[in-house]
This record gives C-alpha cells, sequence and structure tokens, in this order.
C-alpha cells in the first residue's frame, strides 16, 4: 500500500446558510465576502426546489433541470477557484426527494435554500490561487495548466 500525507495550514469555514437563500449564489457571495480564492466545499442539509445542469458532451452545452418541491440533500460537493479574477464556486449536487429517488449535477442557480450546513476548507499554502480558463476543445472553463 502506498500512503502519502501532505500536511498544510488551512482556514476551514462551517457555514450555516439560511432559509430562503438561494444556494450557489450564497456560496459564491461567502466566497466574495471572504476573499476565498481556493477552496473545497462540501455540504448537507435540504432545499425547497431544484435547479441542476447536465453537460451535454456531444452538444457541448448545458441542458437545465428544475425539480420542484422539497429535497434532502445527500451530498454538495465542489471547490472555489478564480475565473476572470473573481470567485468561481463549482459545485455538483446530489438529493433525493420524499420517496427517496436520488438524483443530481452541477447546480445552476436559483436553487432555494430549506437548510445548509457547508464546509469549505481553504489552503494558506496556495498564494495566489488556482485560476480557470476557457477550454476550445470541451467549451468549459477549467483549471488553467
Amino acid at each position: 500500500m502506498f500512503k502519502k500525507v501532505l500536511r498544510s495550514i488551512e482556514k476551514v469555514h462551517y457555514v450555516k446558510f439560511e432559509k430562503d437563500e438561494l444556494l450557489l449564489e450564497s456560496l459564491t457571495k461567502y466566497a466574495k465576502d471572504n476573499n476565498i480564492k481556493t477552496a473545497e466545499i462540501s455540504f448537507i442539509g435540504a432545499v425547497q426546489n431544484v435547479n441542476v445542469m447536465y453537460f451535454n458532451q456531444s452538444k457541448k452545452e448545458y441542458d437545465k433541470h428544475i425539480f420542484d418541491g422539497g429535497h434532502e440533500v445527500l451530498n454538495g460537493l465542489g471547490n472555489i477557484s478564480l475565473l476572470n479574477g473573481k470567485a468561481f464556486v463549482h459545485v455538483h449536487m446530489t438529493v433525493a426527494d420524499k420517496n427517496g429517488n436520488a438524483f443530481g449535477g452541477h447546480l445552476d442557480e436559483g436553487t432555494k435554500i430549506w437548510l445548509i450546513e457547508a464546509v469549505i476548507r481553504q489552503p494558506s499554502f496556495l498564494g495566489k490561487g488556482i485560476e480557470r480558463q476557457f477550454d476550445e476543445e470541451l467549451c468549459l472553463n477549467v483549471w488553467k495548466d
């Protein structure tokens, strides 16, 4: 077995987002307000509706999906990096409906929070942070080499 443990100093934000706030918009505002340039995000909780996207690789564009009604957030996982010098939140989310059916996708604007408890891990060793740039082949903003 190969095992490597890297130790670094990091700032960990434990954040509770309140009912009726918008999830992606609140995460983005928090990142900007706290000058977070690079971080990992995870969260659990519940939302009042779900707005997610699926990147259609053949069309090279997002298909939007909107689901009304309450859903449990089984997992939200993503990152923060810089796009054109500003905090950019990239999150994928898995939710379950009242019957236990799970689905998810790329978090889109307009998802309204019931309650979200988030952990944002911000490394202190990256300096300027990780930047994104547009990749012509993929038609996506990806981490810059």
